[in-house]
């Protein structure tokens, strides 16, 4: 599978289980959802800054991959692809994710002196931040390029989680997804119904 098919699947799968497990957020208004979004990734983000402090690795991790998929989700509401957004026309001819993961891990480069996973969530904390002003200027609509400054935002957020979680794992990001999904859709009453991200939907 191509590097495009598995960014595509990824993109594919987690809207149908946010469409199917997640009806109160899907009913919003885009407006709203993307909020939502950015609400998730700012408690992400001081998430990981925390998780980075005291080097707890497995609660980096974990959260990193929660980033992840919030990462792709708003992407969804965009109708944009993480193919377009988050990857250089360079890079787009690697074949795979894991190719993908390792170049950036080698072109993401950590600031001298500092721990590699401060310096990964400061980095996200500071593209986050951005996606708030973004999101706030919305609100009193005022002459921002919130679509703009929220996708690109979102694009290097994918890079330097993608990297960050890399330096930690090399287990398939699909199976991660699915680890920490399966959880969420199981509290569904209707989760033997409604089809699981492991098995389809």
């Amino acid at each position: 599978m191509s590097l495009f098919s598995q960014l595509e699947e990824l993109q594919w799968k987690q809207l149908q289980h946010d469409e199917k497990y997640h009806k109160d957020i899907w009913l919003l208004s885009v407006q709203q959802r993307i909020t939502h979004m950015t609400l998730h990734l700012a408690k992400y983000s001081a998430k990981l800054t925390v998780a980075a402090i005291d080097k707890d690795v497995d609660e980096f991790k974990k959260t990193v991959i929660d980033c992840l998929i919030i990462i792709i989700s708003s992407a969804n509401i965009f109708n944009s692809r993480i193919y377009d957004i988050a990857i250089s026309e360079q890079e787009q001819k690697l074949e795979t994710l894991t190719d993908l993961a390792n170049l950036l891990i080698d072109t993401e480069q950590v600031n001298a002196g500092e721990s590699e996973l401060l310096d990964f969530s400061k980095r996200i904390t500071f593209n986050v931040g951005k996606m708030c002003k973004a999101v706030e200027s919305l609100d009193h609509l005022e002459p921002f390029p919130f679509r703009q400054s929220i996708t690109e935002c979102l694009g290097l957020c994918f890079r330097v989680s993608l990297a960050s979680l890399y330096t930690l794992t090399d287990e398939k990001l699909e199976t991660l997804f699915s680890n920490r999904l399966i959880p969420v859709e199981r509290k569904n009453i209707f989760f033997n119904r409604l089809g699981n991200y492991e098995s389809g939907y």
